[in-house]
């Protein structure tokens, strides 16, 4: 090594600590206001904050310059100031919200995250519907989509979803679709899992019901399914042996006899039904959004 390669090795060397205070600094700084922070093999890789109501702009900006995130968790108070302060973060993979006031439009900032493979929206808040998710349809590794815990998430939601054709995985519950959202799943030809849970809701109409069956079964990439809080008849969920892929198929809180659960693993010998009875508090609902008689 000649005199100026090894001064230059000297000052990388001495350069780099620098580097790795700076970001020290800055997680110090965001813990102290609540983050949680995940390292994969000494690196740090994951932040995840429940509350979000203390983080600042120049927070937000804080965590942009950890450009070696992979994965994002953000509570309440996290909005479309906050995502614009935040700035594309091209090597994340995977962004976890609960309880966000994002609005439709701030969300279609998140088509610059690049390498996003991830992405659950668990209770946003009522300015998102998810009309802006056909936005994400330019994200190539997007391959997981959550939406739960809202109303507002309904049908054109439902139909901006179709769009993300990419799609593995899909997975709402508690949301405002009805079974004319649910149709529009139909356009998701390479989704290998999906979690169909029940309108958020105590009235008709509902998102999962027999009529929903015949749908999911001209979707023969399945291989998981996952259905819950429903009344189900066997005719229905029979039609499911269409499905030529599907290994596992979960019903849960799911009104069905245990007689027709027995008779329903025998037609569909392939794959693995697992079934758990619905709790009081699920029955009650039922009855209701399915317009039952009680005895």
């Amino acid at each position: 090594m000649n005199h100026r390669t090894l001064c230059s090795f000297l000052l990388a060397l001495a350069f780099v600590p620098s580097v790795f205070a700076g970001d020290a600094e800055i997680v110090s700084a965001l813990k102290a206001k609540g983050a949680e922070v995940t390292e994969t093999k000494g690196a740090l890789t994951g932040l995840s904050f429940r509350d979000c109501s203390a983080l600042t702009a120049g927070d937000y900006q804080n965590i942009h310059r950890l450009g070696q995130l992979k994965a994002l968790s953000f509570g309440k108070g996290f909005d479309d100031a906050a995502l614009k302060a935040l700035g594309a973060l091209p090597e994340l993979e995977s962004l976890s919200t609960n309880g966000m006031d994002v609005s439709d439009e701030g969300a279609r900032a998140l088509a610059t995250f690049k390498k996003l493979k991830s992405i659950a929206f668990f209770h946003p808040g009522k300015d998102y519907t998810g009309s802006s998710l056909a936005a994400l349809a330019v994200l190539p590794s997007l391959e997981r989509l959550t939406v739960a815990g809202s109303l507002e998430f309904g049908d054109a939601g439902m139909e901006a979803v179709s769009a993300l054709t990419q799609l593995k995985e899909f997975r709402t519950w508690h949301s405002g679709v009805t079974n004319e959202g649910v149709k529009k799943l139909r356009a998701l030809k390479n989704l290998t899992g999906l979690t169909l849970g029940q309108r958020l809701s105590s009235s008709p109409p509902t998102t999962l019901a027999d009529e929903s069956l015949a749908v999911l079964a001209e979707m023969p990439s399945l291989e998981a399914l996952a259905l819950q809080e429903a009344r189900l008849t066997l005719p229905a969920l029979a039609q499911l042996k269409k499905l030529p892929k599907l290994k596992r198929l979960t019903l849960d809180g799911i009104d069905i006899a245990e007689s027709d659960v027995v008779a329903l693993k025998q037609q569909l010998p392939q794959t693995d039904v697992r079934w758990t009875a619905p709790t009081d508090a699920n029955k009650k609902r039922i009855e209701v959004l399915f317009q039952a008689t009680k005895p």
